[in-house]
């Protein structure tokens, strides 16, 4: 094929030179490239935000959710043969439109909060504690041992801080179980902090049906009531009294993020293992104090149950208090505010859940829109930490 690069203007060839700008010849995807034609691909791409959306940013976007998931539920309600502007009605006013319905809520919140409390500060050194159920249960159980030694001439400050400071120990205690051999054995703290679970909720189940059985509630799963001195009273008669343990310990969680050494030294742990073994961090005692700590959260939230709302340990004392706990903390990006919010929405859902039941919506409808709106707020926190974008392809 003659080279038409080297024509000179005699020559035919010199017409059929390509000129500087000319993109006759070329191939339409090449084409494309320049001019806008049909030769790109449009891919929408998620990328992970380099940092952190900021709170407004990220309210919006769980509004966004609960908008959505809201729609959904009517229009589950509607296939269902329920009424959706009823049936969401109630779930609103069971959550939040009295004053009593508020302090349900709020009494609710609190042992979720603290067990999300905990999951994030053990989440700040990359520790996942799937135990806080565990934990909560064992807080009660020592909470409530506590409680029924007590002599009957103890003041009520020192058998409230007796009580709610055993809750503490027994929750930091089972989390040790798990928080040992992570550190020194490099166990997965997921698999043993889970299994834990099991094994609280059957001691306790083994308590309230054998030595600690309340004689008189007639073979129901029930210890003996605490000592009165050591159960915690309302705050101004209203607000249950553990709420400010709930406050004081977001406050603590922003403290410690803000400049503690102790949340550096978690945080460094966490990130770059290695670089925290080379400043001389004690990575061991990182993974026990951050385990421990998370655990005796999630204690306290058990004792504070015993002490403040229920006086005796039974084996429904909680609804899954730690596993929601687990939910909160990752809906609220382990931040401090947002876990208070995201606790109060949630003691929100499952108060608006009781109260459908209440009103002879079937049960299966109540946790089918509980489980709407999770997921539907579980999304689009998720999207939060990500950025759509529009990446164009040459076509193959």
């Amino acid at each position: 094929m003659p080279d038409d690069r080297h024509a000179h203007p005699g020559d035919e060839r010199w017409a059929r030179r390509p000129r500087p700008g000319d993109r006759s010849n070329e191939p339409r995807r090449d084409r494309a490239l320049h001019d806008g034609g049909g030769g790109f691909v449009m891919r929408v791409r998620l990328e992970p935000r380099l940092t952190d959306p900021s709170l407004p940013a990220y309210a919006l976007r769980v509004a966004l959710g609960i908008g959505l998931a809201l729609a959904l539920s009517a229009g589950l309600l509607a296939l269902s043969d329920h009424p959706p502007a009823s049936v969401l009605d109630s779930l609103l006013r069971g959550a939040f439109g009295s004053w009593t319905a508020v302090q349900s809520t709020l009494t609710k919140a609190v042992p979720i909060g603290l067990c999300a409390v905990g999951i994030a500060l053990a989440s700040r050194a990359n520790l996942t504690n799937i135990g806080a159920e565990g934990q909560f249960f064992f807080g009660a159980f020592a909470a409530t041992g506590v409680g029924l030694s007590l002599p009957e001439e103890t003041s009520h400050p020192v058998a409230v801080a007796l009580v709610l400071g055993a809750g503490v120990f027994g929750g930091a205690a089972w989390a040790a179980l798990a928080a040992i051999p992570r550190a020194l054995l490099g166990m997965s703290e997921i698999l043993t902090t889970l299994m834990l679970n099991y094994i609280c909720l059957l001691w306790i189940n083994f308590l309230v049906r054998g030595p600690w059985a309340d004689p008189l509630t007639f073979s129901f799963p029930y210890s003996p009531p605490i000592l009165d001195a050591g159960q915690l009273g309302p705050v101004s008669g209203a607000i249950q009294g553990g709420f400010p343990f709930l406050l004081i310990a977001i406050a603590l969680l922003a403290v410690i993020d803000a400049g503690t050494r102790w949340g550096y030294e978690l945080r460094v742990a966490g990130d770059a293992p290695e670089a925290a073994r080379y400043g001389g961090i004690n990575a061991a005692w990182i993974v026990i104090s951050g385990l421990c700590a998370s655990g005796a959260l999630a204690g306290l939230a058990g004792a504070i149950e015993i002490s403040a709302t229920t006086g005796r340990l039974q084996t429904g004392l909680s609804p899954g208090y730690g596993f929601m706990g687990v939910l909160v903390a990752w809906l609220a990006g382990g931040r401090p505010l947002p876990i208070l919010l995201v606790s109060i929405l949630y003691a929100g859902l499952l108060n608006g859940g009781f109260s459908l039941q209440i009103a002879h919506i079937p049960g299966a409808i109540s946790t089918i829109l509980q489980a709407t709106i999770l997921v539907c707020i579980l999304g689009a926190g998720s999207l939060a930490r990500y950025r759509i974008r529009l990446v164009r392809n040459a076509a193959a």
